[in-house]
Parts: C-alpha cells; sequence; structure tokens
C-alpha cells in the first residue's frame, strides 16, 4: 500500500490528509514536532487572552485520527533522504514514505539584527511562541513594555493580546498607514485613531 507522509499537522497537512483519505485508502502519517494534534492556529490569541483554553482550540476529537486512519507521529524531522524516500528524525529514527508532503507553514521574517535571536524575541505563529509569550510577558510586572515590528494581521492580534494584559506596547508599521495596501485610505486612516486611542504607540513608516 502507498504510504503518503505529511510533515506539519497545520490546516494544510491535515486538509490534504483528509482529502487523501476522502479519496483513497493509502496509508498517511502526519508528522508534527509542534502539537500532538492539530489546532486552530488562529485561536492561540484567545488563549492568550483568557477567552478559551488550549484544548478548545482543537476542531477534533482525539478519536477522529483513528476512525478516518490517519497516523499521528510526533517528533521533529532533521532530514529527508529523497534517494531513500526516508525522512530521519532528530533522535536518528527513520520513517519510510513512497510520497512525501511538506506542509510546515510559515515562519517570521529575519534581518540579521542585532539581537535577534536573544530571550524574549519571538514571532507568533506556533504553540510554542505562545508558551513562550507566557513566560516572557505573562503580565506589565514581567514585561514592562513591548515593541511589535510588522503591521500585518499577526502584528495587530499581539498588541490586542499584549495590551489586554496591560502591557504597553509600541507597534512599528513601515507602511504609511495601517494595512493601508489592503485597505481603502478612510478605513485604514479609522484603525490608525482606534490604535491610538487604546492608548497604543503607533508608529507609522517606520524600519
Amino acid at each position: 500500500m502507498e504510504h503518503i507522509v505529511i510533515i506539519g499537522n497545520g490546516i494544510s497537512g491535515v486538509t490534504a490528509a483528509r482529502h487523501i483519505r476522502k479519496n483513497s485508502d493509502k496509508e498517511i502519517t502526519i508528522v508534527s514536532a509542534e502539537t500532538d494534534y492539530f489546532f486552530s492556529r488562529t485561536a492561540l490569541m484567545y488563549v492568550y487572552m483568557g477567552h478559551l483554553k488550549f484544548e478548545h482550540t482543537q476542531p477534533y476529537e482525539s478519536w477522529f485520527w483513528k476512525k478516518n486512519r490517519i497516523n499521528l507521529k510526533k517528533g521533529y524531522v532533521s532530514k529527508v533522504n529523497s534517494s531513500s524516500n526516508e525522512i530521519e528524525f532528530s533522535d536518528g529514527e527513520k520513517l519510510g514514505y513512497d510520497k512525501l508532503i511538506i506542509a510546515t507553514g510559515s515562519k517570521p521574517n529575519k534581518f540579521g539584527w542585532p539581537g535577534e535571536d536573544l530571550n524574549g524575541v519571538m514571532g507568533m505563529y506556533h504553540k510554542q511562541d505562545l508558551e513562550k509569550l507566557e513566560k516572557y510577558a505573562p503580565d506589565n510586572k514581567r514585561c514592562k513594555r513591548a515593541v511589535i515590528v510588522g503591521g500585518g494581521l499577526i502584528g495587530i492580534e499581539l498588541v490586542e493580546m499584549l495590551h489586554s494584559r496591560n502591557i504597553p506596547v509600541t507597534f512599528l508599521v513601515r507602511e504609511q498607514s495601517f494595512w493601508n495596501g489592503v485597505l481603502p485610505k478612510g478605513e485604514s486612516e479609522m484603525i490608525n485613531r482606534e490604535i491610538i486611542s487604546n492608548h497604543i504607540d503607533l508608529r507609522l513608516g517606520v524600519t
């Protein structure tokens, strides 16, 4: 039986697995070093803000995977050996495949800035990022000020998250107005005013 291995248990990897299962009886294995089960990544902000518990972010019950014959493997893939159709994990274990799908998603841009790898400097993409945020910014006593670099959706979500814990936030946006490449001028300016009215230190046109 053909074995399809999917690296990444985000929405892309899980959607691929579901479509493959719907149309075939192939063996499917999803590999992830992040979490045991797929979760809604956009809900991480609501966990930090106290509206949800992490288990509430999982769309499927744990029995879903066995019922649909989707194997779950927890591990970090350190190497892909395409000549032998094997992936190798950081602990040396190997797993063979007939077809491989890499669905590992995105990660924050890094620009070679001094200090970008220091403790407390992070993105907001993974469950581990949420854990780091709880460690370095649990409240305004531990974190006196947060700086968000990047005026996209993740940036504005982080602003809202930190603001919910009364942590002062400086928000650095390189555009002349928030998300003005997507929003009409009037709506973009309205969001600028809303951000500032919530006592966020919004700085536009800066890099």
